[in-house]
């Protein structure tokens, strides 16, 4: 640098400032330039020749460096005398400042004024100029100034071979780079790093790696620049062991670098190594804007968003100024996690900061707010992107990506009038070449149910690139024109044009909406075919059209090709609630636990209705817990799927417990929790029920009012169930359906009035061609012992349902009772009981299946010898009312403990705790002969026995059954 030493010069008057203080402070003002001209005119005029050309290079480096560069420029035309220095000093400033056109401009202006002087380029001037060819791209003009110095100035030093070198791969023509590297006698350091940086710049990241190590391999010891250019082309290709090997080697060298663990910090980010970028950013002894930005933009990229947040609050509080960089990362991070309150402070900040008008900023923040504001809401933040764009436009700016941003909120919106006046902005500015401003335009009217015109704008699209095309046929499946966007896809593969994700993605949702399995199965070929078929989208997408076309089995196996924490975990759990498969439900509950996946409310209420239909009988309450701890039973339908849930776990006291906890109870949850006492054998409790409901003035529906019959059947109150049933009308306006004169059946039936019963039948019920009607006389007939009407009951079924095997079975178990043997000798074995019963037992999260033909293993074998000694000795006598009439008597004599749900029993006593409950369920009606054991074996296993069949809930305690020997 020139100064007033080197160059002789005396001593700056009083009045005029130290031009030293000018280059520190880099701003000079518009005073100073006054006093800096009057000082030069003055010099000019009263100095000699040579030291008024001293003052001439003084001020005309001192006005380029400190940005007055076109001050300098009339400085160097007033110039008596033009030396190499003056040249030199102005091209360089000029490059230095990104005007290389004009540096390329003074250089011909130098070469055609001297061309026949002694005043020619040296080598740092052509340094100078090769340096702005790199700048302005111009490698034609690069290869002139190349053939010039060999050929003519013939001054090829280190200075001009590495400025070739860095000008060549600049400009794309790295074989040129490598060729003049190759022709150095003895590459210094910066002839190394520019050919390092040359391969980085063109793609090839491997052969710089390679040049690295030759470099190494030549004991060329790397300096920062180096270090820094190798690191990042390691992180360009994700090479973990090149970098982590760079890394090693910066130690061994001892290098200490700001710039340096920067660049350590964002390769690391890059290969997933965020932990050791972390461990880098905290060892560090000063940190900088780039180390915060690097750091928070690694735990945004790593999806680490509350991490990131958390760095940004340190960040500020070490004093720290954010810019764009860290702007655009941190609104990222607030727009996954919806932080809108932070957004906003975000926004104050950017206005405090002059950040409005620069254009990344800008379009984060918009997308902040478009993705956290509830759009659905009449939230009074809905109107704030439409105010930052407009004001946007009032500074001039008008980036596609902001319009395109803008757009999507008129979407979100349903915003026409503003789409339509964007439209016409988009026009007016001749925008409409940009295929994000197209896609967003189609999109916008799609959105706005006016696919006509976004159809119009996609045809006059003269490219029709992947992006549009991709907009329309989403914007088609929006508006249920599913054909139309399977005719425009087959349209698209004419034209040749490629598929993507998106586009896939929305043809699946066409075929989905036509409810067309075959072609949606050959378009999955076809996306396998293309690469597409592990792409996690997709493949979510396949699983949401398979289980809502009834092949949830093949959407089940997709599954295994999604990570757990990508799956869309609703669509599977709807799929297996359609197809009745509850136990899948509560595995893929087990996983969601896993892998911290999302539920909706509406998922919690499928699983807990799962817990109903299931015979997963504790987990159920497993199930509660996760989820309520997850807020996700808050709403009325998911609390009344958890009551119905308690009710068939066999657990009444939680079910009432939470019932009266919610909030607010509908109809369902009257229903829900009176259904539950009365299931559970606390018909007095739902008669309670009911009568706190009416005096609440609720109005109970249809099934309420079924629940409340059956609790009076139970209670044996005929006169109360009567008036009930012959008000239904009247006071409930609700008309008595099947399931209600099925009540009446039970409730006559229950208190022997079988008389009275057939009457009701064939006098009031206007359909007794149904066969419930019949069922419900026949089971409670054979409840109260009467065969004559049993047998009349059973009849009557079987002529409306001659292969019920459930009849014929209970038909001849009243021929039998009643000795006739020869009747029931000549029933057909086809019309007997052949299906297999099975019984069920949870043991530690694992489901036991016991079946009629399977053989008990050992130790049940021994147990179930064991309990039944252990009664005989306690004189229990077993009920022969289900053995079969072609019985010796001996075969009579002890207990007979052989039925399925006995084998779950003696299992449960083996697997289980003392004192900790036994849950089984059947699948068939329990028998009497089980039905008494149960009774028997409670008085003295010291532990509640629960038998869910299906009839009712069977609570064992103290000798005593919950349905009080009715069922």
């Amino acid at each position: 640098m020139l100064t007033c030493a080197a160059l002789a010069l005396p001593p700056c008057p009083p009045s005029f400032p130290h031009p030293r203080h000018l280059l520190q402070t880099n701003r000079i003002t518009t005073h100073e330039i006054k006093k800096l001209k009057k000082s030069i005119h003055a010099r000019r005029t009263h100095s000699h020749t040579k030291s008024t050309l001293l003052f001439f290079h003084f001020y005309l480096q001192l006005y380029a460096s400190v940005g007055l560069i076109h001050e300098a420029q009339k400085l160097f035309d007033e110039m008596p005398e033009r030396t190499l220095i003056s040249w030199t000093v102005l091209m360089s400033e000029y490059t230095r400042h990104g005007f290389a056109d004009e540096t390329l401009r003074v250089f011909q202006n130098m070469v055609e004024c001297h061309s026949n002087e002694s005043l020619q380029p040296d080598s740092f001037i052509y340094a100078i100029v090769l340096r702005a060819c790199s700048l302005t791209k111009d490698l034609s003009y690069g290869r002139q100034l190349h053939c010039r110095v060999v050929k003519i100035d013939g001054v090829v030093d280190s200075y001009v071979e590495n400025a070739l070198v860095s000008m060549y791969s600049s400009c794309g023509s790295i074989w040129d780079s490598v060729g003049v590297f190759e022709g150095i006698v003895k590459p210094d350091l910066v002839s190394w790093s520019s050919l390092l940086r040359g391969y980085v710049q063109n793609g090839l990241e491997e052969e710089g790696l390679k040049l690295f190590v030759e470099m190494i391999r030549s004991e060329v010891r790397p300096d920062v620049t180096i270090f820094s250019i190798v690191i990042g082309a390691s992180a360009n290709v994700g090479c973990l062991q090149s970098g982590v090997q760079t890394h090693c080697y910066v130690i061994k060298t001892g290098l200490n670098s700001l710039f340096l663990d920067d660049t350590l910090m964002n390769f690391y980010v890059k290969c997933g190594g965020l932990d050791s970028s972390m461990q880098i950013f905290r060892l560090m002894p000063k940190r900088d804007l780039v180390s915060w930005n690097t750091i928070i933009k690694g735990y945004v990229d790593n999806h680490h968003n509350y991490g990131a947040l958390r760095l940004f609050r340190a960040m500020m509080n070490e004093g720290f100024s954010c810019d764009n960089f860290t702007l655009t990362s941190i609104l990222q991070a607030v727009t996954r996690v919806g932080a809108l309150d932070l957004g906003r402070e975000i926004h104050v900040y950017i206005i405090r900061a002059g950040l409005e008008s620069d254009l990344y900023v800008t379009s984060s923040l918009l997308d902040m707010y478009i993705e956290c504001i509830d759009h659905k809401s009449l939230c009074p933040l809905r109107e704030v992107p439409s105010k930052i764009f407009f004001n946007h436009l009032k500074d001039g700016g008008s980036d596609e990506f902001i319009i395109a941003s803008v757009l999507k909120w008129c979407s979100l919106q349903l915003n026409l009038e503003t789409g339509k006046a964007l439209h016409s902005h988009i026009v007016k500015h001749d925008l409409l070449s940009d295929s994000y401003v197209i896609s967003s335009l189609i999109d916008m009217y799609s959105k706005c149910e006016m696919p006509e015109a976004a159809r119009r704008i996609f045809e006059r699209v003269e490219d029709k690139g992947m992006v549009p095309w991709a907009a329309i046929i989403a914007g088609c499946c929006w508006n249920g024109w599913f054909q139309e966007a399977l005719k425009l896809f087959h349209r698209m593969q004419v034209d040749g044009v490629a598929v993507n994700e998106y586009i896939y993605t929305s043809v699946l949702l066409a075929c989905l909406g036509l409810g067309d399995l075959r072609r949606a199965k050959e378009l999955h070929c076809h996306i396998i075919r293309t690469g597409y078929g592990s792409n996690i989208s997709i493949l979510n997408t396949l699983v949401n059209l398979y289980s809502n076309l009834w092949h949830h089995q093949r959407a089940l196996g997709l599954c295994s090709l999604i990570p757990e924490s990508e799956i869309i975990w609703s669509s599977l759990i709807e799929a297996c609630v359609r197809n009745k498969d509850h136990e899948t439900i509560l595995k893929l509950l087990k996983k969601i636990q896993r892998s911290y996946g999302k539920l909706s409310s509406r998922s919690a209420y499928y699983i807990l209705s799962s817990c109903e239909n299931s015979v997963f009988l504790n987990a159920g309450t497993q199930v509660q817990a996760y989820l309520t701890k997850r807020g996700l039973i808050s709403d009325t339908i998911s609390n009344n799927s958890l009551i119905k849930m308690y009710s068939v776990c066999g657990m009444v006291t939680d079910a009432v417990t939470a019932f009266k906890s919610m909030p607010e109870r509908n109809s369902d949850s009257w229903t829900a929790v009176i259904s539950a006492n009365v299931d559970n054998g606390n018909p007095l409790e739902a008669i309670e029920l009911f009568a706190e409901l009416c005096l609440k003035n609720k109005s109970p529906d249809s099934s309420t009012l079924i629940s409340v019959l059956k609790a009076y059947a139970q209670m044996g109150l005929v006169d109360e169930a009567s008036r009930l049933f012959n008000s239904m009308g009247e006071h409930y306006g609700i008309e008595p359906s099947i399931e209600h004169y099925s009540c009446m059946i039970e409730v006559l039936g229950r208190s022997g009035k079988f008389n009275n019963a057939y009457s009701f039948i064939h006098g009031s019920i206007p359909f007794k061609s149904v066969p419930l009607v019949w069922k419900t006389l026949l089971s409670v007939s054979r409840i109260q012992g009467n065969m004559k009407v049993a047998k009349y009951a059973a009849e009557k079924l079987l002529d409306l349902e001659p292969r019920n095997s459930t009849a014929n079975l209970l038909l001849e178990q009243v021929l039998l009772t009643e000795g006739i043997w020869d009747d029931a000798s000549k029933m057909h074995p086809k019309n007997k009981l052949m299906k297999t019963n099975s019984s069920w037992i949870e043991i530690r999260n694992t489901i036991y299946e016991f079946t009629s033909n399977q053989i008990p293993t050992d130790d049940i074998s021994i147990k179930l010898v064991e309990m039944e000694l252990m009664m005989e000795e306690m004189g229990y006598v077993a009920d022969r009312n289900h053995l079969l009439h072609n019985a010796e008597e001996e075969d009579y004599e002890g207990v007979g403990l052989h039925h399925t749900e006995m084998k779950a029993l003696a299992f449960g006593l083996l697997s289980l705790p003392d004192g900790m409950p036994i849950r089984v369920i059947k699948s068939v009606r329990m028998c009497g002969d089980c039905h008494s054991a149960f009774k028997f074996m409670s008085t003295f296993l010291l532990r509640e026995l629960l038998v869910k069949d299906t009839c009712t809930f069977h609570h064992f305690r103290n000798g005593k059954c919950s349905c009080k020997d009715r069922w």
